[in-house]
């Protein structure tokens, strides 16, 4: 495989295949003879995304802006044809197959397994190099914006620099980079192309007045939009990208007017709104798991999409989550798997999305949760970490030590007096005092 020209910026794949058969191909008068039947190299046929070169037909398609082509190995027309069908049904977005409106469509164009096969793993492999292939340029442009000169430094050399730097000192993960975008975009979008030497302490008083006036921006986003650009900054001087620290002296506005307008607006699940969200039937069961590990561990999401099978271990006979990595130190942990759902963990195979980001699979699971609670409320995925807090903490209130048990159980920071106590002179809490709290959670 390899990769053409960029497309045209905004391109959009035609997601309706067109079906054309091997007479369309074959006809010495047809339009689409002249455009495919040639011994010419690369010969450019993307409206078919069919081509030939030395007799060997190629499939190629535009994929997140870039052109691909793959080898359909094969200098049979009709094998050839076969196998683009196949490519062609395959979603734009992730190239991911979906059975769907193609099924009996398939049944009737492919004779054996094998052939279908065949074509399902050239479009399996197209999605793998597209990736490899993008990754080779982001590592690439991070290099080269490394080693970039610093003369004339925009927000944009600054985003490739801060981040090149954070990757290569090994402090960077995939929620960083994304919050650290969202602020560089915004301030991409205000700032434009204007060099960093030449904005002032004043220009960034007048950037806060900017977010101020954005609808719906909590005074919690600002303060983090505004924490990030003193990073930057801070950065770029370290770089000699700027003389000074223009953003040190910017005020953070005051949160706690938007905390309590949050404490009197935002609930937590009720036991029938559980209840109907486990008990809906859903596309896949693979979303009832997702739900049910969630309201009965207390468990953040990205914690669930990371486990895999090597994650479920058994401990002094109580079976557990063995949470081996997290955004902090303290969501390294073992949690006791509830009672309620022991023999569905133990029966299912991690992890439970395969090869996906959790981007990618959390949007699916919200779609999924948003056809039982209403989208527009303020309930999501993480209220179940609530809910299933709050239960713990009603039903284990005359509990020695609840909160530290609590908090080692659902991975919450436990402040310096406890961890002192439970992280370096009781490193291994028991179990069975972390699975008395999760098993007295129900929603019945």
């Amino acid at each position: 495989m390899v990769t053409g020209s960029n497309p045209v910026f905004g391109a959009i794949l035609d997601r309706t295949p067109k079906i054309w058969t091997s007479n369309d191909f074959l006809s010495p008068n047809s339009h689409q003879n002249q455009i495919y039947d040639t011994s010419k190299p690369n010969y450019d046929t993307t409206p078919l995304r069919l081509y030939k070169v030395n007799n060997t037909y190629y499939y190629r398609r535009r994929i997140k802006q870039k052109l691909i082509r793959i080898s359909l190995q094969t200098k049979n027309i009709k094998d050839a044809l076969k196998r683009k069908r196949v490519l062609d049904l395959l979603s734009g977005d992730e190239l991911m197959f979906h059975i769907e409106q193609g099924d009996f469509k398939l049944i009737f164009e492919y004779d054996t397994e094998e052939e279908l096969r065949i074509a399902l793993q050239m479009g399996y492999q197209m999605q793998i190099e597209a990736k490899v292939q993008r990754y080779k340029e982001v590592k690439t442009h991070l290099e080269h914006a490394e080693q970039a000169p610093i003369s004339d430094a925009t927000f944009e050399t600054l985003r490739d620099k801060y981040i090149a730097s954070k990757k290569k000192d090994d402090k960077v993960g995939v929620a960083s980079i994304t919050a650290y975008n969202g602020t560089f975009n915004i301030l991409m979008k205000y700032f434009k192309d204007k060099q960093l030497h030449t904005i002032t302490h004043n220009d960034f008083d007048v950037f806060k007045d900017y977010l101020i006036d954005l609808n719906n921006m909590k005074n919690k986003n600002i303060n983090k939009h505004l924490m990030y650009l003193k990073q930057f900054i801070k950065f770029a001087k370290i770089k000699k990208l700027v003389a000074s620290n223009e953003a040190e002296g910017i005020t953070y506005l005051d949160e706690l007017k938007d905390e309590i307008a949050r404490k009197q607006e935002v609930r937590n699940y009720t036991d029938e709104e559980v209840r109907a969200i486990l008990n809906y039937t859903y596309r896949k069961p693979v979303y009832t798991k997702v739900f049910k590990i969630l309201a009965y561990t207390g468990m953040r999401p990205a914690d669930l999409y990371d486990i895999k099978n090597a994650n479920i271990r058994k401990e002094d006979g109580i079976h557990y989550f063995n949470i081996t990595d997290g955004k902090t130190l303290n969501s390294i942990r073992k949690v006791p798997i509830h009672n309620e759902i022991l023999e569905m963990v133990l029966s299912t195979s991690f992890p439970l999305f395969e090869n996906q980001e959790h981007d990618t699979i959390g949007k699916k699971v919200r779609l999924q949760l948003y056809k039982v609670i209403d989208k527009e409320s303020d309930l999501n995925l993480r209220t179940f970490r609530g809910t299933f807090i709050e239960k713990a903490i009603a039903n284990n209130i005359e509990l020695n030590n609840l909160f530290p048990l609590l908090q080692d159980t659902v991975g919450h920071d436990k402040g310096d007096k406890i961890k002192l106590t439970s992280d370096t002179y009781a490193k291994n809490i028991p179990l069975i005092a972390k699975q008395q709290i999760v098993n007295s959670v129900n929603y019945n």
